[in-house]
């Protein structure tokens, strides 16, 4: 009895929508048969006296003339059964992430140790990961693999760009890509490596500097013993390092920066701390980012709020200080200031370099990477006005580090 009862209702909640959404494009006659047969079915249903023998043939009538008008409606497909379902669940995601909470991962080490953007785990031969290691540590860490084999024999050769001061830079370009299963477009860096002068091509994602790689592989312990000038401010570094056609040029996995969820909402009802880490758009100072920084691509970017309104922010050997006072609100400025374990103290730079002061201005904020020597922030390129502020960062979800919890 149950069951049918159930098919019954099932039955009139179809005949229900496909009135209501194909009203129009029902033939007439059909559409007053169905209003019939739905009067029927709700009569016999909520009879006391069910009589089966009656509500039976009702609703075998029923489901056929909902087969003949119900389109795509009735019957029931899993797409048009869980459409509904998806696109409740889509619109609570957007509201969650808009109004509530957002997530956001870090992809450079600014704010490390507080907080890891992108590192690498460099191999050699001996340490090469097997196949369970590497799935072990996408699982736990987000890791993506990367191997440069060596396609012909000969001396290994790094491709480097002469700056205008004189300097040099480990040469990329920036190529399209795609991600998430080469569904959506992106942007990466592409590092070139030469083998007996023949192009080994590497791409990473764009966040993503190659440099602290190096240094643990290829550059280890060896100096210059060649360098080619190719022209147009490129030169082919040579080290001394011979492969063979299979060898491994360079092997390593890339660990994904700190996953965390930003507070969106406190900041609607209280003003942000000092000492807060804070995610904010640079779509607002785009222009001072680009200049700083020469990349003029809006951003999210997380810092720690070093200073507020009417604030005077100096640096004074290493200490962050307002108003002549040392900083002492979060663990972070304390540490920097005794550059306890691998916080390194606040470095002077432009708008704060030795005997500068900022005077923050109303409702706008000074932005300050915990990893002073790594971090482009308001010594840069100014203050965070109150508009472009996100949210409060508040707990790392993933990876599954000594990170793993409330953030600080």
């Amino acid at each position: 009895m149950k069951n049918r009862r159930k098919k019954a209702k099932e039955l009139l909640h179809a005949a229900y929508r496909v009135s209501n959404y194909r009203r129009d494009i029902i033939a007439p006659g059909q559409y007053a048969a169905l209003k019939v047969l739905v009067k029927e079915v709700e009569i016999l249903l909520y009879n006391k006296q069910e009589n089966q023998a009656v509500l039976n043939p009702k609703l075998d009538q029923l489901d056929q003339l909902l087969r003949k008008v119900g389109g795509k409606i009735y019957p029931k497909t899993f797409l048009s059964d869980n459409i509904e379902v998806l696109l409740v669940a889509a619109i609570i995601v957007i509201g969650i992430r808009s109004f509530f909470f957002q997530p956001f991962i870090i992809p450079t080490n600014s704010m490390y140790p507080t907080y890891s953007g992108m590192n690498s785990i460099v191999y050699n031969g001996d340490t090469s990961p097997s196949r369970l290691s590497r799935v072990l540590n996408k699982l736990t860490l987000g890791a993506r693999h990367y191997k440069v084999i060596a396609n012909n024999s000969g001396e290994i050769e790094l491709l480097v760009a002469q700056t205008s001061n004189g300097g040099q830079v480990v040469f990329y370009e920036v190529v399209d890509g795609r991600k998430w299963f080469g569904i959506m477009p992106t942007r990466l860096k592409e590092y070139t490596f030469l083998v007996d002068e023949k192009p080994h091509r590497l791409r990473v994602p764009l966040e993503f500097g190659l440099e602290d790689t190096l240094e643990k592989s290829l550059l280890k312990k060896s100096t210059p013993t060649n360098i080619r000038n190719l022209g147009n401010g490129l030169v082919a570094i040579s080290f001394g390092q011979q492969v063979n056609v299979g060898d491994t040029l360079l092997e390593f996995s890339i660990t994904l920066g700190d996953a965390l969820f930003v507070d969106r909402l406190s900041y609607h009802f209280r003003k942000p701390k000092v000492g807060d880490p804070f995610v904010f758009r640079t779509n607002d100072i785009l222009e001072a980012v680009g200049r700083a920084t020469g990349d003029y691509t809006p951003k999210y970017y997380i810092k720690r709020i070093g200073g507020a309104e009417y604030e005077e922010i100096e640096i004074i050997d290493g200490t962050l200080h307002v108003n002549n006072t040392p900083r002492t609100e979060v663990e972070a400025f304390v540490s920097n200031s005794k550059q306890v374990g691998e916080y390194s103290g606040y470095i002077n730079e432009r708008l704060l370099a030795k005997g500068r002061s900022m005077r923050v201005p109303e409702n706008s904020y000074v932005a300050l990477g915990d990893n002073s020597a790594n971090s482009a922030d308001s010594r840069y390129w100014g203050f965070v006005p109150d508009q472009s502020v996100i949210g409060k960062a508040i707990f790392i979800y993933y990876p599954f580090t000594k990170r793993w919890g409330l953030a600080n």
